[in-house]
């Protein structure tokens, strides 16, 4: 699964091997916005990392325009946010993509959508059955898309974004764009100020994010970047701010903190989802601790060449490439390249980058679709350390603020397994932790089992394991996660009734 490893989620042996990640020993600093090897010159114009000066939001569907796989009546609005940098020029275009509720979808609430990666295109999980359409093998096995027997559109609003710039259909100059989280998350608060001007009847209703994978560190940041950017707006008497937080998260097999993750790395690959051998186990053995070293050094002293030794110690020693002839994404599947494993990436490629998806939604016919920006997102928050970090802990002003909290796991991924998840949820310092460290597993008929604390039937900080489903539960339990994504909404108790 070399060429799998090699662009998407997480950085490989295979891939980090070329990628010149080593920096001088002298460069011990903190990380900063921008390099102190660079010349004061250089710094200020640095306009990666500084934020946006101004959005335009740009609608580029025709107000009559229809989706070929969607059905009958359903009805969406897409198109750009278009960010300034400090020079007033427009250098950064992020493509957004409004699948609007099927009943009265100004009064429904919007959960925003993103992939993970970094570097994975947004429009995968819209065009994953979230959005009116699901992709399939298609009659020739290349791909084609069908609505969607269980849309979220049933009961929300799903807005789609190709987050950060540089991915998907979303573009921009490459010395603009990001290479961290958290300069990340600017553009994309500065694209929700847009979008809720432009549609003020949405800006009422409930708002949830929603994401997976390395959506599990974009989330943090984000949240963190809008509570801050809040904060600040209630201190000035001359803002045009909107004041709205995120009611709450969903975080789907997220990558929120490396040391839980390889903490039960052999646990999970060894025994769990047996998918290493005896001795590719004992060899394991001596080199988690040195992984976790590493890892903690980088959480006490983040340099940048503390956060990239923690890369070599954990990515280029402890390799799933490694795995028996499973797919440690998902351990029920025997495969060992793209095409058997992942059939569904192909499909993504060949409709949503074609020619009747960009005439819907307007895209530019010279704009190729990009689903894995591994060159324009992924090599560049690799090197800038962004992997290294425990980006659950932004979490926490605003859960003391009230935000819940949704943490979802599919039981069979060693990628981002539910073991790790759970950990950190556990270790959280919050107002729920004594609670949810007391909390039972409950068991969801039908589903998995659930463990939450706060108010409210589904609870306000909830860790929920998924049966049968491994990295993308979206694919293999479609009507669970809609159910689940309903009652969590509604704060009900999760039950095997389905959702009315």
């Amino acid at each position: 699964m070399l060429a799998l490893f090699a662009s998407i989620f997480l950085p490989s042996h295979a891939w980090l091997a070329n990628v010149n990640i080593d920096i001088p020993a002298h460069d011990q600093h903190p990380l900063t916005f921008a390099s102190s090897c660079a010349t004061a010159t250089e710094r200020d114009h640095d306009v990666a990392g500084r934020p946006n000066t101004a959005t335009r939001l740009e609608l580029t569907s025709r107000t009559d325009a229809t989706l070929f796989c969607a059905a009958d009546g359903d009805t969406f609005k897409s198109g750009y946010a278009h960010f300034a940098n400090y020079l007033g020029v427009e250098d950064k275009h992020m493509f957004w993509w409004l699948f609007e509720a099927r009943e009265e979808p100004e009064s429904k609430p919007t959960v925003l959508l993103f992939g993970g990666g970094p570097g994975s295109s947004g429009l995968f999980f819209a065009f994953s059955g979230a959005g009116p359409c699901r992709l399939i093998a298609g009659e020739d096995g290349e791909g084609a898309a069908i609505p969607s027997e269980y849309p979220w559109t049933d009961y929300v609003n799903v807005l789609a974004i190709d987050h950060p710039v540089g991915v998907g259909y979303s573009y921009g100059d490459a010395g603009s764009l990001r290479n961290s989280s958290d300069r990340a998350a600017w553009d994309v608060d500065d694209f929700l100020q847009a979008f809720w001007a432009e549609f003020p009847q949405l800006a009422k209703n409930q708002f949830m994010i929603q994401s997976a994978s390395y959506g599990g560190t974009y989330i943090p940041h984000i949240v963190n970047t809008i509570l801050t950017r809040d904060i600040e707006a209630q201190k000035s008497s001359n803002t045009s701010r909107l004041l709205k937080m995120p009611e709450s998260v969903i975080i789907g097999n997220g990558w929120s903190d490396p040391a839980t993750r390889y903490r039960y790395y052999l646990q999970i690959g060894c025994l769990d989802l047996k998918l290493f051998n005896q001795s590719t186990c004992a060899s394991f053995i001596p080199l988690v601790p040195v992984c976790l070293d590493a890892l903690q050094l980088a959480d006490e002293q983040p340099t940048l060449a503390n956060k990239r030794a923690a890369l070599h110690a954990c990515w280029r020693t402890l390799d799933f490439n490694l795995a028996v002839g499973k797919n440690p994404f998902d351990a029920r599947q025997e495969c060992d390249d793209d095409d058997s494993c992942f059939p569904y990436f192909a499909w993504n490629n060949k409709v949503v980058g074609s020619d009747a998806v960009k005439e819907a939604a307007g895209i530019p016919e010279w704009l190729n679709y990009t689903f894995l920006a591994k060159d324009l997102i992924g090599t560049p928050f690799a090197r800038n350390g962004d992997h290294i970090q425990a980006a659950y802990k932004l979490l926490g002003p605003a859960i003391e603020a009230g935000l819940r909290v949704l943490i979802y796991n599919g039981n069979m991924d060693a990628i981002c397994p539910w073991r790790a998840n759970l950990a950190w949820m556990r270790i959280f310092q919050t107002k729920h932790q004594e609670q949810f460290r007391a909390a039972p597993r409950v068991p969801y008929p039908g589903v998995g089992w659930y463990q939450k604390a706060g108010a409210g039937g589904a609870g306000e900080y909830t860790f929920l394991s998924v049966d049968e489903a491994g990295h993308f539960v979206q694919w293999n339990q479609p009507r669970v996660f809609r159910e689940f994504l309903v009652k969590w909404m509604r704060n009900e108790a999760f039950s095997d009734e389905d959702v009315q």
